[in-house]
Parts: C-alpha cells; sequence; structure tokens
C-alpha cells in the first residue's frame, strides 16, 4: 500500500470519527441536498382512518412497508407521497413504518389511537334479520368471494384526487356505526350509506378497473373497482349496473344506478373502500390530496 492511500484512508476515518463525535448523521441528506422530511398526517391516526405518508426533500426512489405490508409511493410536488388504511379492527397502539429512501432505510413508530363511532338501534322485519339455511350458505360464499379481491397487489390506474361517486346526498349511515338490530349485537358498518332517489347516477370515484359485477345477497347489484395499488371501492343495492368484469372505467364515467336490490328497505347507495385490505372511511379518501 503506498503511502498516500495509507493517508487518505487515515484522514478519513479521523473525517467519519469527528461527525459522530459531533453528533451529525453519516447519511443526513437526500439527493437534493437536504435531510429527508418525513410527514403523517394525521399525527396520530384512527381505526378506520388513511394514513397520508409524505417525504420531501428527496428525488427517490422511496419504498415502504407498514406493519409488515408494502405501501405504495408515488412522486407528488417535490415530494413522494403513500397513503395506508387502518382498518376498522385495528388495535390501538404503535405500528412499525419502515422506509427505504434512496437505498437509505429508516423506521419509525406510528401511533394509533382509540377511535368511537356512534350507536344505532333498529327495529326490522324478522325476515330481514334471520336467514335460512340456504341465504345463510350463499351469504358465506359471497362473502369469500369478495374477500379474495384485497390481496392483489396491481398496478396503478388512479389519476389524481378521488371524487364523490353521488355528490350532494344525505348520509343515512356513517361508517363505523355499531348497530344493534332487533336487540341483536351486529357488525359496525364497513361503508357510508347515500340517500338517493331510484335510478340516480353512480359515477367512479377515479380511474380503475371493475372486478367484480354481480348481484349478491346481501348487497343486491354490486360494482367492486380496483384502481391499482391496493385501493377499492365498492358500490351496492344497485338498481342496475353499467359495467361489465374486466371493464377498465375513468373518472366520473356512469358505473350504475341507485336502486334498493339485496337487504335494504328503500333506494340508497352503499359506498365503501379498501385501502390495502383496510376497511376505511370513504370521506377519508375524498378529502385527500395526492397530488
Amino acid at each position: 500500500m503506498r503511502i498516500a492511500d495509507r493517508g487518505m484512508r487515515k484522514n478519513g476515518k479521523i473525517f467519519l470519527l469527528i461527525l459522530c463525535l459531533m453528533g451529525l448523521p453519516l447519511f443526513a441528506q437526500g439527493a437534493t441536498g437536504r435531510a429527508p422530511e418525513i410527514a403523517l398526517s394525521p399525527k396520530k391516526a384512527g381505526p378506520g382512518d388513511i394514513l397520508l405518508i409524505t417525504v420531501k426533500n428527496e428525488d427517490g426512489p422511496v419504498e415502504g412497508t407498514f406493519n409488515g405490508k408494502k405501501i405504495f409511493f408515488n412522486p407528488s410536488k417535490n415530494s413522494y407521497k403513500a397513503v395506508v388504511g387502518i382498518d376498522l379492527n385495528a388495535e390501538p397502539g404503535r405500528y412499525t413504518l419502515e422506509l427505504t429512501i434512496n437505498g437509505r432505510t429508516t423506521s419509525r413508530g406510528v401511533t394509533i389511537v382509540k377511535k368511537k363511532y356512534p350507536l344505532q338501534r333498529l327495529k326490522l322485519p324478522e325476515d330481514k334479520v334471520t336467514l335460512s339455511p340456504e341465504n345463510e350458505a350463499r351469504a358465506e360464499r359471497e362473502q369469500k368471494e369478495m374477500a379474495a379481491i384485497w390481496p392483489v397487489e396491481s398496478v396503478r390506474d388512479w389519476n389524481g384526487n378521488f371524487s364523490d361517486p353521488l355528490p350532494g346526498k344525505e348520509i343515512t349511515t356513517f361508517f363505523g356505526m355499531r348497530r344493534i338490530i332487533n336487540n341483536i349485537p351486529k357488525n359496525p358498518h364497513t361503508g357510508i350509506d347515500l340517500s338517493a332517489e331510484e335510478g340516480e347516477p353512480v359515477r367512479a370515484p377515479n380511474d380503475g378497473v371493475a372486478v367484480l359485477v354481480e348481484e349478491q345477497f346481501f348487497s343486491g347489484n354490486s360494482v367492486v373497482l380496483d384502481h391499482g395499488q391496493g385501493i377499492h371501492t365498492m358500490f351496492f343495492h344497485l338498481s342496475k349496473v353499467n359495467v361489465h368484469p374486466g371493464q377498465a372505467v375513468r373518472k366520473g364515467d356512469i358505473i350504475g344506478f341507485v336502486g334498493s336490490t339485496g337487504r335494504v328497505t328503500g333506494a340508497c347507495l352503499h359506498w365503501g373502500v379498501r385501502v390495502q385490505g383496510a376497511r376505511v372511511d370513504p370521506l377519508e379518501l375524498i378529502h385527500l390530496n395526492l397530488e
């Protein structure tokens, strides 16, 4: 080894030692010359919320996982953004967010807090509550069929912010509402119900692909759209559908019409959202700024 090489290595070690003694990170700056800034919104999310993760001051690429599940970062204005669904049944506590930013890996804890949802008591005809063995078997089969959709990691189709599929309508049942029907506790509501007239058009909230179009026992005429990167939207109780399985749709396309099919007492639209399989409030999705 030449004396010059030995001197360079020695000086390099001394420089790194000085950085450590000064408490400075060895890889503090991103590709932009500034330290990457990681922002969470909201800072403390609850069950049913959508967590928006923004990485600023970085040219990318950015990859990550939340609680071991892959999340998808997309370039935005001077930043990268990803959405994380916090399931309605998520337990409060600390969860791990792991990021790889331009080859550098970091992790941080994310606090999931308790969130209370309202309670609704209903009285319904007995035939709307008690199922025959045949109907119960059908409902279980359709539930499994629906559940098989969520793990799929498809390419991104959505473009820009999500829109309301039926704007200006009154919400008759909010997301997360706990129901007691005929004095029997039921599962919480995993979407929102919108009051509307029979036949009103329901529009795609973003670009996507129709991955399920069929008539089901509970949800009646149903459409599920896959927008890519783990984001799905679903629309139930339609009077009729306007898409077929595998059809690509654009934001604003009419995918069906309000109806009263399935287990409902009147015309309405049940609108649900899944983000990486997590059941989240649809209103959270249309309030996100993804641009």
